[in-house]
């Protein structure tokens, strides 16, 4: 439970977080904006204003003394009735003033100090009489390249700064409810998201404990619905792996009772001296001698597949010539053939197919396909080998007209454990450890089967 509550609180401020970052970026924007809107007009105001009083100034420019034309300036200046228009002297003492307005204080601000300095400058903050939001731009006032005054021009914004801040305050508030919004459409969001989630965490800790029969729900078509199905098909093969493993260890279990009963019986019965006949004592040997090869075939197939499974099969792979061990392979059958009353027959497009092979694992390979076709062929049947050529490969194709494979089990015939006919001796595991060395050889094993018709095995090699 704290997992899933960890999952669904990264969820949730994962999205929360891009939305407060893209709310606080919408946020400064338009703060910067509504600011740069209001303020920077009106300081855009004054300074025009500003400059025609100057324009004034420079038309009138005389020799007078600053504060005798001072009066004069301001008179002959286009001033709005919001603004109060100041000349000022350097010392900071106001000598004229549209407003009427004398005060012993000595203007001190950033904007004056500036303006002193040569430069137009502007500056927003509290009067110092009035404690009033106000705004000033003052530049200075110049006589034959000498600073002799400064004009400055002030204005009250408490209104505008009024009116910014509802602005601001509406925007901060649009903030907060979307942020809520967002957190609660999150914590939605999450729950749909992480919900499937654990669902499917459900079914694989279910399959974990044995239980197979258990199905994902797939919701929809995507990496969820992909997942689930994942989990479905994975649940499936476990029980498909886990069915061959029973019928494997019924299989083995019985192929092994069968021989072992008989080398059992026969021991004991040559060891109790009960048998007086020779004939008889030698046929009990034969099948002793029979049933240990059958079992020693059984022991060297699971031996091959763990050794296979594990990757350790190492092949000493030198120059052989296919067609030459085909035909030793079909030999050592031959009697076998014969007596099942079949014939078999070896055709090549060469006289030698030179291939890099590891000789007793190929050998392994085409006997295990010829004894194969050779139990499922009827007596009066054939087994046929032909060995062509293509471009830089060789297919060796070993067919038979016998019983053939029924299409539900061509595909899965391979595979490890499998057997199409669960009452048929054997482990599963002939064609499954042939396939493994071919593909070790960089081969292809291919089989095609028509149930009733015969059975055709490819072992497609690359050539030397």
């Amino acid at each position: 439970m704290p997992r899933k509550s960890s999952i669904k609180r990264k969820l949730t401020l994962t999205f929360v977080v891009i939305i407060f970052v893209t709310v606080l970026i919408f946020e400064l924007i338009f703060t910067f904006g509504i600011n740069s809107y209001y303020y920077q007009n009106i300081e855009q105001i004054l300074k025009d204003r500003m400059q025609i009083t100057v324009e004034v100034y420079d038309t009138f420019l005389g020799y007078e003394s600053l504060g005798s034309k001072a009066k004069f300036i301001l008179e002959n200046a286009s001033v709005p009735e919001y603004v109060d228009a100041q000349i000022l002297d350097k010392q900071g003492n106001i000598i004229e003033s549209t407003a009427r307005f004398n005060s012993d204080h000595q203007v001190s601000t950033k904007e004056f100090l500036s303006a002193k300095s040569g430069s137009t400058s502007v500056w927003r903050g509290r009067s110092p009489e009035t404690d009033e939001l106000i705004m000033a731009v003052s530049t200075p006032l110049s006589e034959s390249g000498n600073i002799i005054g400064v004009l400055r021009y002030m204005t009250s914004i408490e209104e505008v700064d009024k009116t910014v801040k509802v602005y601001l305050l509406y925007a901060y508030l649009i903030g907060v409810g979307v942020l809520v919004v967002v957190l609660n459409l999150s914590t939605i969001m999450a729950k749909r998201i992480v919900e499937p989630i654990y669902e499917l965490k459900a079914v694989a800790d279910n399959i974990a404990l044995g239980n197979f029969n258990i199905k994902a729900q797939k919701y929809a078509e995507d990496e969820l619905g992909e997942l689930a199905d994942t989990i479905n098909y994975m649940a499936e093969e476990i029980m498909k792996t886990e069915k061959l493993k029973h019928d494997f260890i019924s299989s083995i279990s019985h192929e092994l009772r069968t021989p072992l009963t008989s080398i059992k019986g026969w021991s004991e019965t040559i060891l109790t001296g009960s048998i007086e006949n020779v004939e008889e004592t030698k046929l009990g040997l034969e099948i002793i001698s029979k049933e240990t090869e059958r079992l020693h075939g059984l022991v060297e197939n699971l031996l091959d597949f763990s050794k296979l499974e594990a990757e350790r099969i190492v092949l000493s792979k030198i120059p052989l010539n296919l067609v030459e061990l085909i035909e030793r392979v079909f030999k050592q059958f031959s009697t076998v053939i014969k007596t099942s009353g079949l014939t078999y027959h070896v055709s090549s497009a060469e006289k030698e197919v030179i291939i890099n092979g590891d000789r007793n694992r190929l050998k392994q390979v085409l006997i295990n396909i010829v004894d194969n076709a050779i139990k499922h062929t009827p007596t009066g049947g054939a087994v046929v080998c032909q060995i062509s050529l293509m471009e830089d490969k060789v297919i060796l194709t070993i067919r038979d007209n016998g019983s053939g494979i029924a299409k539900e089990h061509l595909d899965r015939i391979v595979d490890r454990f499998y057997k199409a006919n669960p009452n048929q001796g054997g482990s599963g595991l002939g064609l499954a450890i042939t396939k493994r060395i071919v593909e070790l050889h960089d081969g292809v094993l291919k089989i095609e089967s028509e149930l009733g018709k015969g059975t055709a095995v490819s072992v497609i090699l690359p050539m030397k």
